[in-house]
């Protein structure tokens, strides 16, 4: 894993850079990324290319040994550009347009834009595309922005909808449009609404609209990867830098394009509730593996292309780093199998947005920041290892302790729609599902409904999968049918890929496989909470909870201990084929889910071992690594002849340690 770090030479005098590039070799650093936001400085005027001093400062890094990453720099287009074509920048509901200015102001479905991109994406990939120490490409920067209101945005919209629909009659059909008696004779007649809200409208064509704006991100980096990809060759990647679970871009849409997957993480923003300990200083194990994994499943290759350095500028709430956060956050990258990781940024800005952002170095230019130190530390222990003996993630083979976890990203978009109990947090929930395997010292092999589910897991949790089709319910069926144990939850198999409900008993698609039917559901009030009673121990709940009628030969594993319905059944359980389907049909806090993970991995044989809350343990090659994201120290569970080659037995708070047994 190498690691490296963002540098805008295009901010600073030109007699800075080679200090510059001094100080980014001298603190270790491997890879040095560049361009992203230089659009103006690469063409000042139209068809004026300027790339001179970008191949300057190229062979600056190449001088020091530094490998290069170089991206496209459609997230800020130019005035120019904007002053020519206004149309060129998103537009608002009440018509207005974002302005020039800051980034993200322009529109992916811009002709204008897309010409202008095209342009200068071309001049890149001509000057640079071939050189040696260029290793990939970042397309455009977190892709994302309002649902635009241009007309060229309905056009586009209009003709996504006919491709997808065929005729305006599908359309009606898949919509509902008879309930409110809203339906359209022509394609033409339909504009992309201004939110993800429908405000009492149509929450169908809402969902269309989040998948179309996703598609049209999508297309706009795919017309960019095309121009690349034959002036680049097959040994460089192309990718962009995801925001995790933002709902503007699933990565599903991007996955042809790209050849690795990455995303910025901005884990402490000092929005936790009501902390009881310093742990909010160091974020969480369970968030950040989830999105590893996530990022993991499209190549079996992703990076960390952004890791938050220190204080951020945006959060509100300027939270001092714990220290030793950003090592942690380095390691866990590493344990999870990333290919390498870049910082946002090398200098910490003088004006600006982001002044208060910090960096590797602070507003000096040369002192190292706390976080500076903790990188170069990481690279100095990284370089301890043998990573010849580290397998990549494609070679890596599924272990006896891995447990699948199923996630399924257009979930997202209609639980933001159509949210029906407002305490229920679909990121949050997959989150307590991946803890509760995790903490078992288990590892999680993240799956997408659209990709193979291998049959030698043991064990496959699929939380919250509201809208299915036949395909992936196919899939649940052959995998327990084959000997898989499943474990399905509350709100799945509500609705088809449409959000329409089933005709006929609820969750009908999946009636005969969970061996049960559902009778009714709650919900409590905020901050209320209700009991389940497992095994003999009461457990708390309060989002969601299926009262569930049990069919001969199902077997009952909680049931709800009060309320009016005190007795009825909550998860149940029921042998389908070779295998076994649990159904959960309460979502509980994650004790509960703990304790449910704990008795399944008992029941089917895969051997765990507990590990304290906020601490993982994850293998990678002849290593074991220990992430303590407690602000206690921990002792590592390793043999007494182990061979500790960072940290050491005891693990202090925020603290590392690999060892080789």
């Amino acid at each position: 894993m190498k690691i490296g770090v963002y540098y805008y030479p295009e901010q600073w005098p030109r007699e800075h850079w080679e200090r510059d590039f001094d100080n980014m070799a001298r603190m270790g650093m491997q890879i040095v990324h560049m361009g992203e936001f230089a659009w103006y400085s690469m063409e000042p005027q139209e068809g004026n290319i300027q790339l001179d001093w970008l191949s300057e400062c190229v062979e600056m890094a190449v001088k020091r040994k530094m490998e290069v990453i170089l991206c496209t720099p459609s997230a800020v287009p130019p005035v120019w550009l904007i002053e020519k074509d206004a149309d060129a920048c998103l537009k608002r509901a009440d018509g207005s347009c974002h302005r020039h200015g800051g980034r993200r102001h322009g529109s992916p479905t811009s002709p204008a834009l897309r010409d202008a991109t095209a342009r200068i994406v071309t001049a890149l990939a001509d000057r640079f595309g071939d050189h040696p120490s260029v290793i990939g490409w970042q397309i455009d920067n977190e892709l994302s922005g309002p649902f635009g209101q241009n007309q060229h945005t309905h056009d586009s919209f209009q003709g996504w909808l006919q491709r997808k629909y065929g005729s305006i009659k599908n359309l009606n059909d898949a919509w509902g449009n008879q309930f409110w008696n809203t339906f359209y004779t022509s394609f033409s007649q339909i504009q992309l609404p201004a939110t993800r809200d429908p405000d009492y409208g149509n929450p169908h064509q809402h969902l269309d609209a989040s998948r179309f704006w996703s598609w049209a991100y999508a297309d706009f980096a795919k017309m960019q990867a095309e121009i690349l990809r034959p002036r680049i060759g097959k040994e460089r990647w192309i990718t962009t830098n995801f925001m995790p679970f933002h709902l503007d871009c699933d990565p599903n849409d991007f996955k042809e394009s790209f050849d690795l997957t990455t995303w910025d993480s901005y884990p402490v923003t000092g929005w936790e509730r009501h902390p009881h300990d310093e742990t909010y200083r160091l974020a969480g194990p369970n968030s950040l593996g989830l999105v590893h994994d996530y990022m993991a499943s499209y190549h079996d290759r992703w990076a960390l292309m952004e890791v938050q350095p220190g204080q951020v500028n945006w959060s509100g709430i300027p939270v001092l780093l714990y220290p030793g956060a950003v090592r942690l956050w380095l390691w866990t990258a590493f344990a999870h199998g990333a290919e390498f990781i870049t910082v946002y940024r090398f200098r910490q800005p003088l004006w600006g947005i982001e002044m208060f952002h910090h960096a590797l170095v602070g507003t000096d230019g040369v002192t190292p920041s706390p976080g500076g130190r903790q990188f170069t530390q990481v690279i100095h222990e990284v370089a301890k290892l043998d990573l010849s003996r580290v397998p990549d993630l494609k070679d890596e083979k599924i272990s006896a302790s891995t447990v699948g976890l199923v996630f399924d990203f257009d979930q997202l978009w209609w639980y933001r729609t159509l949210p029906q109990a407002k305490r229920w947090s679909q990121p949050h929930f997959l989150e307590m599902w991946y803890g509760a395997i995790a903490r078992l010292g288990l590892r999680v092999k993240v799956l997408r409904p659209d990709q193979d589910w291998p049959s030698d897991l043991k064990l496959i949790v699929a939380p919250g999968l509201q809208m299915v089709d036949d395909a992936l319910i196919k899939k649940m069926d052959d995998y327990a049918t084959a000997g898989g144990n499943l474990i399905l939850t509350c709100r799945t198999a509500l609705m088809d890929r449409t959000g329409q409900m089933f005709e006929g008993p609820t969750a009908q698609p999946i009636v005969d496989l969970i061996g049960a039917n559902i009778e009714a559901y709650d919900g409590l009030p905020e901050g209320s909470f209700g009991h389940i009673e497992m095994d003999g121990k009461k457990y708390r709940w309060g989002v969601w909870g299926d009262l569930l009628f049990a069919h001969e030969n199902t077997r009952v594993l909680a049931k709800y201990a009060d309320q009016f319905y005190s007795g009825a059944i909550a998860v149940t359980q029921k042998r389908h084929g070779k295998g076994l389907v649990t159904y959960c049909g309460v979502h509980a806090e994650h004790e509960f889910i703990d304790a449910l993970i704990e008795h399944k991995t008992a029941e089917v044989g895969i051997k765990t071992e507990l590990m304290p809350e906020r601490v993982h343990v994850i293998a990678r090659g002849p290593y074991r690594i220990l992430l303590n994201y407690r602000d206690q120290p921990v002792t590592a569970p390793a043999a007494k002849k182990a061979k500790f080659i960072v940290g050491h037995r005891t693990v202090e708070p925020a603290g590392v340690a690999v060892w080789e047994e």
